[in-house]
């Protein structure tokens, strides 16, 4: 009686450790930007929490099959709500799910909605707004069903507070993360995982490689000439330059504070399907400008002046800034992340920071260049491997396009195609594209790239024809599990949703692995699918106790419960599982 007394308490332990659907986020606090008044717009601010160890889909998720996270206001009487600005996403991977990512908010997350009130509005006899928040958890293991919170709250009543973005600093820009553009996605996991030192390292390198963008590379030959004029000591040539890099500097600058004070404008457009197609459009012309449709040149009053210019003081500053106008429409992949990156953070001295570094990274060869302006007469000829580079800047601006159309296109598609299109190209520019053929050391790296990029496409194609056995499951159904007792017949009870993410990882591992296939084939197998909340499905529930999914119940041929468990299962511990009853 003791052991059972002591197993029944341990049950329940484990069974009040899985924290109620609803418990999971909480409302932390509601702020108007400044007091709601008649004929004003402000921004109401809902600030929630999401338990530590949980996270939550996004408002965009990366499948049809997640569960979005959905805020929803109704506004006092005589106020219009707008559209709501959902907080950055994180992209995570989980513990068991090998590379693939999943778009999340985690932590303190913000929700922003402008609220426009009516000449009628009369802040004086009360505003009461109601708020609920939808969404669904999960963690590492296992997967909450939806949930909702709400409350209601007087808006003329509530605090108000300046733009959170006000000293957000560095942090926010770190842990906001973004789902945006794989750009920005690469550089948030730098500075999260290495720092603000080596990340902002990476940004200075990248804007050392923009120099070899399309229309960036012929503002060298604008540099040469514009201080191929100045005569003067190379301590003044420096000083000069140091201006001209400056003005680039300033220029990327304040596009990035522009973005950090924009109120998360830019985020929320970027939610926008024909904002979208825009971006992409873009992306897709200047691809066609890479691969020679057209040409992206400097303009020629801008070649005609820096012929004839003396580079005097203030003239260089701005000559600098001209500089950083030209050159940012042709560097899309980088600064759109560093935007996307930047507009997350709400910071405007991180935008600050993040642009000048790139543009210092952009602008450090044109000191060496003014001071050697004298000397050269003539940039080298770009030859075939900038060809072959503005190529290569071709496809990423095409695949990036792909990118931005996604979510325009049901079920992921593009995505799920991208790897595809990663390898053609990469087989165009090591065996089809002319360009870097005479040259026989580029001709040599550019073949290893075909050839890497040939193998990568064959092994997607097996992958993609690849059958693996699967571990079958039949349809929960009571006279199945009653057979099954008559039977002497142990059974394995899956219980499942589509939105559950751990739930496909164990199709994906567990339920694939030729050991537990022949393992299982002595049980009867079940499968209940718990998505749908109908009265079948909430008896089921209630039956067996489902705090969430997965849960695996395990019944010997008695028809008696022998385990219960609860979250992911890995392949090793579900086969030690089903020896139990050998």
């Amino acid at each position: 009686m003791a052991v059972i007394a002591l197993m029944l308490a341990s049950a329940d332990i484990a069974h009040s450790a899985t924290p109620k659907p609803d418990g999971i986020v909480a409302i932390r606090s509601v702020k108007l930007e400044t007091p709601l008044a008649a004929g004003r717009t402000v921004l109401l601010d809902i600030t929630a929490r999401i338990a530590d160890g949980w996270h939550i889909n996004s408002a965009h998720p990366l499948a049809d099959y997640y569960i979005p996270t959905r805020m929803e206001v109704a506004p006092p009487a005589h106020v219009n709500a707008g559209a709501i600005v959902y907080p950055g996403a994180r992209l995570v991977t989980l513990a068991f799910a090998g590379a693939e990512k999943l778009s999340v908010f985690t932590g303190t997350v913000e929700f922003r909605i402008p609220l426009t009130a009516s000449a009628e509005f009369s802040n004086g006899i009360g505003a009461p707004a109601k708020i609920q928040l939808r969404y669904q958890a999960c963690n590492d293991a296992q997967c909450l069903r939806p949930a909702s919170i709400g409350t209601t709250v007087d808006l003329s009543s509530v605090t108000t507070a300046a733009s959170s973005s006000d000293g957000a600093g560095f942090d926010g820009a770190v842990s906001a993360g973004g789902e945006a553009a794989p750009s920005e996605a690469a550089i948030s996991g730098i500075f999260a995982q290495h720092g603000y030192l080596i990340g902002l390292l990476a940004v200075l390198l990248g804007g050392l490689a923009l120099n070899l963008t399309p229309c960036v590379y012929p503002l060298i030959g604008v540099t040469i000439a514009y201080f191929g004029n100045e005569s003067g000591a190379p301590r003044k040539v420096v000083v000069l330059a140091g201006l001209y890099v400056l003005g680039i500097a300033l220029m990327f600058s304040g596009v990035g504070v522009a973005v950090a004070l924009s109120g998360g404008l830019f985020g929320s457009a970027l939610q926008n399907p024909y904002v979208l197609a825009a971006i992409a459009a873009m992306l897709l012309a200047l691809a066609a400008s890479s691969f020679g449709l057209f040409a992206l040149q400097p303009p020629q009053w801008l070649m005609r002046r820096a012929g004839v210019a003396r580079p005097g003081y203030l003239g260089a500053l701005v000559m600098g800034l001209g500089m950083g106008v030209v050159a940012a429409p042709c560097i899309g992949p980088i600064v759109l992340g560093l935007l996307l990156m930047v507009q997350r953070s709400g910071s405007a001295l991180f935008g600050f920071v993040l642009f000048f570094t790139l543009a210092i990274g952009l602008g450090l060869p044109y000191i060496a260049l003014a001071l050697a302006a004298g000397n050269i007469r003539r940039l080298p000829r770009s030859g075939e491997w900038l060809a072959w580079i503005e190529q290569l800047f071709g496809f990423v601006l095409a695949g990036l396009a792909l990118y931005f159309l996604d979510p325009l296109v049901p079920n992921r598609i593009i995505t799920r195609a991208l790897p595809y299109y990663a390898a053609a190209a990469g087989i165009f520019l090591g065996f089809v594209s002319p360009a870097g053929r005479n040259w026989r050391p580029f001709l040599v790296i550019r073949s290893a790239i075909g050839v890497v990029s040939a193998v990568a496409l064959i092994w997607l194609m097996i992958q993609s024809r690849r059958t693996i056995p699967q571990l079958a499951f039949e349809p929960f159904n009571p006279a199945l599990l009653q057979a099954a007792k008559s039977q002497r017949k142990p059974v394995v009870v899956d219980f499942s949703a589509d939105w559950c993410v751990p739930c496909r990882e164990m199709e994906r591992t567990t339920f694939v692995d030729p050991a537990v296939v022949r393992e299982a084939s002595g049980f009867v197998r079940l499968r209940a699918n718990l998505t749908a909340e109908n009265p079948a499905n909430q008896a089921i529930i209630k039956q067996f106790g489902i705090e969430g999914v997965p849960t695996t119940v395990f019944i010997d041929a008695s028809g008696n419960i022998r385990k219960h468990r609860v979250g992911y299962i890995g392949p090793d511990e579900f086969l030690k599982y089903l020896r139990e009853f050998d």
